[in-house]
């Protein structure tokens, strides 16, 4: 009883109640059936009989029994405590712990979902804790033009972060040239905020970051692609791009691209819209 109580101080009060009841009976248990073999009472075949049902309950509660044992065992390991903001990578759920319990554990999204998940699975699950460290990075990137400075750029958004109280000093604001995409010149940004104060602290620095570029005359780009239709079999250039810049409605571009594709790239048939319209009559079922 005396480990049984030293076991009890890392459990929560209804797994120490379920623990206690378990051992309880069964030491009776054992000790009923003492009694009675030293009254010379034979029970070989009552045993027998007890050892097939007891392997059958085995099987049939093999879950429970794994899932108790894993809840024993996150109690004694404490990887989690109520109100962690957690992730199970396994599983792809995150949210907050509510409560443990002997066969499960409770978290509720962070969309207002409760979910409960058997301790076995949680328990050899990959966890991720979001406030076990008192500290958390908040790792941002934004792309800016070609033709911007970068290190302009790299400048205005030091004196921003250095601007802010919730960002710490040390370790020291990471601002760096990380990569030149394909359309852009991305600017990594990397700060350390307390860990109940990241998610408040990475959307303001979105919106700061947003309007500081704004305000600062700094282009930030979209992915764009430049399309060349190549030459013809006769060696003249695709017209295409021409010809549909003459036409202005839907139905016109389509009587333009028509017409296009049957005069290989002849310009002067589609300049009228009626003869686009009379020479393209015979090609209405190309779309």
């Amino acid at each position: 009883m005396t480990v049984l109580r030293l076991v009890g101080k890392h459990l929560p009060t209804q797994t120490e109640i379920v623990v206690k009841r378990i051992v309880y009976w069964g030491i009776i248990g054992v000790a009923t059936l003492s009694a009675v073999s030293n009254m010379g009472i034979d029970f070989t075949g009552v045993l027998l009989a007890g050892g097939i049902f007891g392997i059958v309950i085995g099987f049939a509660t093999q879950s429970i029994v794994a899932n108790l044992i894993s809840g024993l065992f996150l109690h004694i390991d404490r990887p989690v405590k109520v109100g962690d903001p957690i992730e199970v990578v396994d599983m792809n759920v995150a949210g907050v712990v509510v409560e443990t319990t002997a066969f499960s554990t409770r978290l509720r999204r962070f969309d207002g979902v409760f979910i409960r998940i058997p301790n076995e699975k949680f328990f050899t699950s990959q966890l991720r804790n979001f406030s076990t460290h008192v500290a958390r990075r908040v790792e941002v990137t934004v792309g800016i033009a070609y033709k911007e400075d970068a290190t302009t750029t790299i400048q205005l958004i030091k004196e921003m972060v250095d601007k802010d109280p919730k960002v710490f000093v040390e370790p020291a604001p990471s601002i760096i040239v990380w990569e030149l995409a394909d359309s852009s010149v991305n600017i990594n940004i990397r700060i350390w905020v307390a860990s109940q104060e990241w998610f408040p602290v990475r959307l303001e620095i979105m919106q700061q970051l947003k309007e500081l570029l704004d305000n600062s005359g700094i282009e930030i780009p979209f992915p764009h692609q430049t399309i060349w239709f190549g030459e013809s079999k006769e060696g003249t250039k695709d017209t295409l791009s021409i010809a549909v810049k003459e036409v202005q409605t839907e139905n016109e571009m389509k009587t333009a691209i028509t017409t296009t594709k049957k005069t290989k790239g002849d310009v002067s048939t589609i300049r009228n819209y009626k003869e686009a319209t009379e020479s393209s009559s015979d090609d209405s079922d190309v779309f």
